[in-house]
């Protein structure tokens, strides 16, 4: 699989899958897994790296998208 993956962190659930952008859509179905609660860190990595080990063959860059304002690679705000 040559796609890069995205990864939605959302504040109820967080997707992933590979995506073909070529075409602007998934090139696999997505995973969902609930936010954990609480959010910490670690938590959260924990999440993103299941979501990514259900796809071994892909091996592309990963890029998040997350629910709040990043500035300079921190989150400074969330809308939850």
């Amino acid at each position: 699989m040559e796609h890069p993956f995205g990864i939605d962190f959302g504040g109820t659930g967080i997707k992933g899958a590979p995506v073909d952008l070529e075409v602007g859509d998934f090139a696999h179905d997505r995973i969902r897994i609930d936010t954990p609660r609480p959010a910490p860190p670690q938590a959260v990595a924990e999440v993103f790296g299941k979501i990514i080990d259900s796809f071994p063959a892909s091996s592309r860059p990963v890029g998040v998208t997350v629910p709040g304002i990043v500035r300079h690679g921190v989150v400074h705000s969330a809308a939850n």
